[in-house]
């Protein structure tokens, strides 16, 4: 099977995602600014989902372009990934209503931690098709590093929650920072 399907499914479910978090924002009773700044750590949260949300569709739709077919390996990886995604609203709505306790900071990162070790595990699936060519496999080593790094990265921000939740958001807002851009590497093996 091509890897039409496989998209078309994960773009949908990322859709819903994103709309679940949208729908958790509520607007302000009151007109004033004061009630507008205090649903500003809801927002920023949601904005830094929304975004770490956003990379990860724009890295799995270049991913899956270098991916040959979409067999069982990728097929479970991929749900595992979105799996993971889908617990995102919860989290980010879940850091938004305790106002910067640590327990839901760090639910947040072992939640990201799961979603980066997830799309790491459907890189290895890919891969996997490019065969013993020296090149994809370089290539892939790169992201594995990468993937594997960001989630110990996020697994750090869990205690860090418990001593300094900005220390957690710091961590948080680094990773996504470093995959702003697409892995363009992808292109070279697809």
């Amino acid at each position: 099977m091509g890897t039409g399907r496989i998209e078309a499914f994960s773009d949908g479910v990322i859709a819903v995602i994103i709309t679940i978090m949208v729908l958790d924002l509520k607007a302000p009773v009151d007109a004033g600014w004061h009630a507008l700044s205090a649903l500003a750590p809801g927002i920023a949260i949601y904005a830094l989902s929304f975004v770490t949300v956003g990379i990860f569709w724009v890295n799995h739709h270049h991913l899956l372009h270098a991916a040959h077919t979409a067999d069982a390996r990728l097929l479970w990886a991929n749900l595992s990934l979105l799996f993971v995604l889908s617990l995102v609203p919860f989290v980010t709505a879940y850091v938004a209503n305790q106002h910067g306790a640590p327990l839901p900071i760090a639910v947040y990162a072992l939640v990201m931690a799961l979603a980066s070790a997830t799309f790491t595990l459907c890189t290895w699936a890919v891969s996997l098709q490019q065969g013993a060519d020296a090149e994809p496999d370089r290539i892939f080593r790169g992201f594995f590093v990468k993937g594997l790094t960001v989630a110990c990265l996020y697994l750090l921000a869990i205690p860090l929650a418990f001593v300094s939740i900005w220390s957690a958001f710091a961590v948080f807002v680094l990773i996504p920072a470093s995959y702003a851009l697409p892995e363009r590497k992808f292109a070279e093996v697809a």
